[in-house]
């Protein structure tokens, strides 16, 4: 009976050993892709046309009108063709969202630029905007276009 019970607590620690080193390596995984990606992403250079602390400090801005309730005044820097698909409600709704789910907001926890052509193939400048609210993080996407107007936002 003891080898029975010996060999039965053999295999248990064999199997959690398993699932151990399952998600170990599926963590490994995890990171490696993630890696993969952001270097993907890194890879495009900014356009001298922008400098990067005055794109920053626009995304920044838009996204301080947003925690602070302000959505016309976000409206307000955006160009034409996103004023005209995005209003202030709509905005108002996607922050109710954001703050039910999160919290409120609490700082910024990373910024980066690069940049990025649109559809036409004019130069772009990309901020993604990390923010930290109570209960989680938000990924604010900011794209702007070369006289500074906001062409593109997202958040997830």
């Amino acid at each position: 009976m003891r080898t029975n019970r010996k060999t039965e607590m053999t295999a248990k620690k064999k199997g959690n050993l398993g699932r151990i080193l399952g998600k170990g390596i599926s963590m490994a995984l995890i990171m490696a892709a993630s890696m993969l990606l952001l270097m993907g992403c890194s890879g495009t250079k900014l356009s001298g046309d922008f400098d990067e602390e005055k794109v920053k400090a626009a995304a920044h801005e838009a996204i301080d009108h947003l925690t602070a309730g302000e959505y016309e005044e976000c409206v307000a820097l955006m160009g034409e063709e996103m004023q005209a698909a995005l209003s202030a409600e709509v905005l108002a709704a996607n922050m109710e969202t954001i703050t039910g789910q999160k919290g409120a907001f609490q700082e910024y926890k990373s910024s980066s630029v690069v940049g990025q052509k649109d559809k036409d193939g004019a130069e772009c400048a990309v901020a993604v905007i990390v923010a930290a609210f109570e209960k989680g993080t938000a990924t604010f996407t900011l794209t702007y276009n070369k006289e500074m107007e906001m062409i593109g936002f997202w958040i997830k």
